[in-house]
């Protein structure tokens, strides 16, 4: 028959062996865990610099089209008042 702290030992060491096993498969699966988060914290970082970039797009594409509406509008004036001096030199030239 077995000395009870023999088994006492032999049940402490299965344990401990248990432990270490887990202790290693959970520091295992925190370090693959860790590796999860930087990449999900740069693919993150570079969707926002895209997202900047394309905001940036469109804030120039705004400015250029407001730009270009008040050239437009500019070009029309200049040619109502083209058509004003046309009026007025041909009233004068209808004169001389």
């Amino acid at each position: 028959m077995e000395n009870p702290i023999d088994i006492q030992i032999a049940e402490i060491s299965t344990k401990v062996k248990k432990m270490t096993s887990r202790m290693k498969r959970l520091e295992s699966e925190n370090e693959s865990l860790k590796k999860s988060v930087m990449t999900y914290l740069e693919l993150l970082d570079q969707q926002k610099k895209e997202s900047d970039k394309l905001s940036l797009q469109l804030k120039a594409g705004q400015i250029q089209q407001q730009v270009s509406g008040d050239t437009k509008k500019l070009q029309k004036e200049i040619d109502k008042y083209i058509g004003l001096i046309d009026k007025c030199i041909a009233a004068v030239n209808s004169k001389l």
